[in-house]
């Protein structure tokens, strides 16, 4: 009987450095290969450890059965779990052990409860030909939303309406 083969993906992920980016909850990640590939959901969590504190670099090794030559996305989400559940996350780096091949995923941004990040390698594209445009239409209207303009003296520079930083 041949023992099943599987490949290790190191896994590093750097929480912002911002009042409230930590998080206590579960977080997974889907990687998406090219051809349509993709690995099942993994946990990211160490045992006894405090994963995911404001300012850390955080790292996992992850074993698949599958070998993902090329990582072209990831998917990622936290289920909001725990009493500290936001999560601000600047970037993820993915590297193959095997091959020592890198991708590295920009977010820097919040992630919400329950909703599946998708973001490409080096998360660059142009806009009109985004493939997850859905995503990048609601963080648009969260910015709108967030940064509405108001004239709040007649011939004075226009200026937002609340601060939420």
């Amino acid at each position: 009987m041949e023992a099943s083969k599987s490949y290790e993906y190191k896994v590093q992920v750097k929480t912002g450095d911002k009042k409230g980016a930590g998080t206590d909850a579960n977080v997974r990640i889907i990687f998406h290969g090219e051809d349509g590939q993709k690995s099942e959901p993994q946990t990211l969590d160490e045992f006894f450890r405090n994963d995911f504190e404001a300012g850390n670099i955080d790292s996992f090794l992850i074993r698949l059965e599958q070998n993902l030559d090329k990582i072209v996305s990831i998917e990622l989400w936290q289920d909001g779990a725990g009493l500290f559940a936001a999560w601000y996350v600047d970037w993820v780096e993915v590297t193959i052990e095997k091959t020592g091949d890198v991708f590295i995923f920009p977010l820097f941004r919040w992630i919400k409860e329950n909703y599946h990040y998708r973001i490409q390698h080096l998360d660059t594209c142009l806009p009109k030909n985004d493939p997850h445009h859905q995503q990048r239409e609601m963080e648009l209207e969260e910015k709108r939303e967030m940064y509405q303009l108001v004239v709040k003296v007649q011939g004075a520079p226009i200026q937002v309406e609340k601060s939420y930083i």
